[in-house]
């Protein structure tokens, strides 16, 4: 409203005489007569399976390096499990060394009585 009160309601601007009148014939002078032609894009639809094909091997590529790269999830084993397996691994260590040995039973038995 300040605007109003200091200028009014007349509208500032004026177009030149004869502006409108001159307008074609400066616009036309302006453009040249030839305008550059652009060579037609040929169409290369025969060419799209091959980028379909080169998207989907890029795609399974990728896929299976995220694959293969991630950590296996292993089940944690329990202690009851760990010392079943602990015992089971003793186990064979001795009857592997009672083999190598050539201890049978009763030399086994004997030689832990005498400790």
């Amino acid at each position: 409203m300040y605007i109003e009160e200091k200028v009014g309601k007349r509208n500032p601007f004026r177009v030149p005489e004869g502006y409108f009148e001159q307008f074609t014939a400066q616009m036309m002078e302006q453009i040249p007569e030839t305008a550059p032609k652009q060579k037609p894009r040929a169409k290369s639809i025969w060419l799209r399976p091959v980028f379909y094909a080169a998207a989907s091997v890029c795609a399974l590529l990728i896929s299976a390096t995220v694959w293969l790269a991630l950590p296996s999830e292993q089940p944690s084993a329990s202690p009851m499990q760990a010392q079943t397996v602990q015992q089971d691994e003793s186990d064979t260590y001795l009857d592997e060394a009672a083999d190598y040995m050539m201890l049978d039973n009763h030399e086994i038995y004997s030689l832990l009585a005498d400790n």
